[in-house]
């Protein structure tokens, strides 16, 4: 809340139409359009603003304030007053993050960081067939699983890293597929190229999360459509940043 109040003091002293809203009640709400908004806080913050910013996309200025910040830049409090003088004066990036599309029964979603689709019965295997096609794959395969696992690369620093998933550099234009313990042990997570179409089904009754949110409940064999968005998470920059040190320092074991 401090880091909030310094940072709309600033904004209204130099003329800004700045409102803050805990990132709660903006969910609950519907939005207004502003050129940009200011996240403070850490990943789930961000999660939940694509969630909010499904068709417009306003220009998202991430200041880190949570455990959990691997989308973010490190601006300190003594760094405010410089960045909004750089905002001013153009003096920074836009850095484009690919989100992906799913479509089931004429409802769309957008992910940022993944699409779950996981078995409604917690512990039950059930199983699932996957259709991929692009321009150099006409794939089609089953496994019997927990579920899958599927998002463009910036959500592979995410829960797809967690279950053993590739980590991809976020600034290339593909999508992961990484199964959630397949009994199949030739089963293995999957790059494919960004403008695929992806087909999910499954025989049993499975659940549909979109960043960490249920969404739905599916029937069997209903298709879930998945492929690429123009709709894309526009990210300010003005500092580098090392990506792997960020996700990585975060993910290491600690012992007392």
């Amino acid at each position: 809340m401090e880091k909030t109040k310094k940072i709309v003091s600033i904004a209204r002293n130099k003329g800004y139409v700045i409102e803050a809203y805990t990132v709660d009640d903006m969910v609950k709400e519907t939005p207004r359009k502003p050129d940009i908004v200011i996240s403070v806080g850490g990943d789930g913050t961000l999660l939940k603003i694509s969630r909010i910013y499904q068709k417009y996309t306003p220009l998202i200025l991430p200041v880190p304030c949570g455990r959990r910040t691997a989308f973010y830049e490190k601006i300190y409090d003594e760094l405010y007053e410089d960045v909004f003088n750089r905002l001013e004066n153009g003096l920074f990036t836009i850095e484009v993050l690919r989100r992906i599309k799913v479509e089931i029964n004429n409802k769309e979603f957008l992910a940022l960081n993944e699409a779950l689709i996981i078995s409604r019965d917690r512990g039950k295997v059930t199983g699932f067939e996957i259709s991929i096609k692009s321009l150099s794959l006409n794939s089609n395969f089953k496994f019997d699983g927990d579920g899958v696992i599927i998002g463009g690369a910036p959500g592979s620093a995410a829960y797809n890293l967690s279950a053993r998933g590739p980590l991809i550099d976020y600034l290339t234009d593909n999508i992961f597929i990484t199964p959630l313990n397949p009994m199949e042990l030739n089963i293995t997570p999957l790059i494919v190229p960004m403008f695929s179409k992806i087909t999910i089904r499954s025989r049993g009754y499975t659940e549909l999360y979109i960043d960490g949110e249920k969404e739905l409940e599916i029937r069997p064999y209903t298709h879930i459509n998945i492929e690429p968005t123009n709709r894309n998470f526009r990210i300010i920059r003005f500092f580098d940043r090392d990506f792997l040190k960020e996700v990585l320092s975060k993910r290491k074991m600690v012992f007392d």
